[in-house]
């Protein structure tokens, strides 16, 4: 699909935007913004450290209607960077979030008629969760270890 400009979704992360969009089905990040969540300056140079396939260079529409050309890296470039390059604890948990919630509701928001994914939290645990047809729904095995300890026997 060939575009002149693309018009990203933001999402925030204490109080900071981070602008994410779907090219190809597949999920794309300012790279400024990262660096922004990361309190690391990514710019060009981060394109070094990358695949040729993990980077690229496209025109943004922002808020205002005025576009900006913006450096992009790929979903796997964040977790890499997130993981090897820019390593510090907190950056566990924005993986976790950028995995966890933004990559799903971009997903969710190109293909509202597909099953949605997400965690839920549940008596101190986190499990899967499909919402797919106006019901939601859990893994058996996760059912089963609700269940475990209360005194509930399988069926024979």
């Amino acid at each position: 699909m060939s575009h002149d400009y693309f018009v990203p979704t933001v999402f925030h992360r204490y109080r900071r935007p981070l602008r994410a969009l779907l090219i190809d089905d597949q999920a794309w990040v300012v790279a400024r913004d990262l660096g922004a969540l990361t309190n690391c300056h990514f710019n060009e140079r981060l394109a070094e450290k990358l695949d040729r396939d993990q980077w690229r260079m496209e025109t943004l529409q922002k808020p205002k209607g005025d576009f900006e050309q913006q450096l992009l890296i790929s979903e796997s470039a964040v977790c890499e960077v997130l993981r090897t390059n820019y390593y510090h604890p907190e950056n566990r948990s924005l993986r976790q979030w950028f995995t966890g919630e933004v990559v799903p509701a971009l997903r969710s928001a190109a293909h509202p008629h597909l099953p949605r994914h997400r965690r839920v939290e549940w008596q101190g645990k986190e499990y899967s969760l499909m919402e797919w047809q106006g019901r939601s729904w859990v893994r058996v095995t996760d059912v089963a270890e609700w269940f475990e300890g209360q005194g509930l026997a399988p069926a024979t």
